[in-house]
């Protein structure tokens, strides 16, 4: 045999074997990055703030029944067309409630008037846990003459809590409005939060 042709066999040979050895310590030393970054950075997971928003005609009702059909909802909310005070109560909860208690940040509702003239509307937020002891934030909203919505909001800082914090007790809660004549409830939005996944 040529000994020209062996040292070309050997030769190659030796340099597959040293790209080899090359190959596999650039592989582990790859897999040890790819550990110690999963070591030292673990997954967590994380909170994300979402809104739920509904029309005020498909989640208010009157709250003291009457035959009185001049309070009622409509395409554009629950509006009390007539002209004496009517009380409405719209159901709140987020999507999240059936799941994690303590998710709601903050309830918020629209209030407009219909015609042309400034109101004030008075709304209580109420704790509807019923094995609980239920929990009252009454406030006020200035709303204007012009028709543009005035926003009314409960946080945790109206039950004693912390603006930002979660609202206290359950996830099911509920607005009741003293709606005067010519006023609607337009909109009404639950700002919560849910776990989500790194």
């Amino acid at each position: 045999m040529d000994r020209s042709f062996n040292r070309v066999i050997t030769g190659g040979s030796s340099r597959s074997a040293q790209q080899g050895e090359k190959m596999r310590t650039l592989l582990g030393v790859s897999i040890a990055a790819v550990v110690l970054a999963s070591a030292a950075n673990p997954a967590k997971a994380g909170t994300e703030n979402r809104f739920q928003n509904a029309q005020g005609g498909v989640v208010c009702q009157l709250s003291i029944p009457t035959s009185d059909t001049m309070a009622r909802a409509k395409a554009t909310g629950f509006r009390n067309e007539g002209t004496t005070t009517a009380y409405a109560i719209c159901g709140m909860e987020s999507s999240n409630s059936h799941s994690d208690v303590g998710t709601i940040l903050q309830l918020s509702m629209g209030l407009y008037s219909l015609n042309q003239s400034a109101k004030t509307v008075s709304c209580t937020a109420v704790n509807g846990f019923a094995n609980g002891a239920p929990i009252y934030s009454t406030k006020n909203a200035s709303v204007p003459a012009n028709g543009t919505t005035a926003t009314l909001s409960f946080d945790a800082s109206d039950f004693g809590g912390t603006a930002g914090d979660p609202l206290p007790e359950s996830d099911f809660w509920s607005i009741t409005c003293a709606l005067p004549g010519n006023s609607a409830i337009g909109n009404l939005v639950t700002k919560f939060t849910v776990n989500t996944p790194n």
